[in-house]
């Protein structure tokens, strides 16, 4: 049989003869490449298979609860270069403009009227299907002292 190369490490191989159609190395980090991949793609297209696996986690989470804090207690070398990382993520996000869902409060509420809402061009992250706009003040369109129901 003719000599292939691994698409993952380049590397001629020969095929094993039980595999005519082998693609794949018999190297153990390319074999791992390649289930990680099928795996990836089997979740993207294989709804049940998706929530099978969903559901297997759930389980595993709930056999094993300590398991977070038992492997950072082990592999604080880890734990350190997480922590770290997170600081970077953070200190990313608070730089970066961010609507969130719930920004309105009784402090900044806008008063009853009409507006204009314009559309402006923004870079920053939106969560969810937030707009960011500008609000211009047109007129008020009702009474501003609430009275009571008779």
């Amino acid at each position: 049989m003719a000599s292939r190369q691994c698409p993952f490490c380049k590397k001629q191989f020969e095929p094993r003869p039980q595999v005519k159609q082998q693609k794949i190395c018999s190297s153990d980090e390319c074999q791992r490449e390649r289930k990680r991949r099928w795996h990836r793609a089997k979740r993207q297209t294989d709804p049940a298979y998706n929530a099978d696996q969903r559901e297997y986690a759930k389980k595993w989470a709930v056999l094993n609860p300590n398991y977070s804090h038992e492997y950072r207690a082990n592999n604080p070398d880890s734990a350190d270069r997480n922590r770290a990382q997170q600081k970077i993520r953070n200190k990313m996000r608070r730089d970066a403009l961010i609507a969130k869902m719930d920004v309105s409060n009784a402090e900044n509420a806008v008063p009853s009227g009409i507006y204009r809402l314009t559309p402006i061009d923004a870079s920053g992250i939106a969560k969810m299907d937030a707009w960011i706009v500008e609000i211009n003040f047109i007129s008020c369109g009702c009474d501003q002292t609430e009275t009571e129901p008779d």
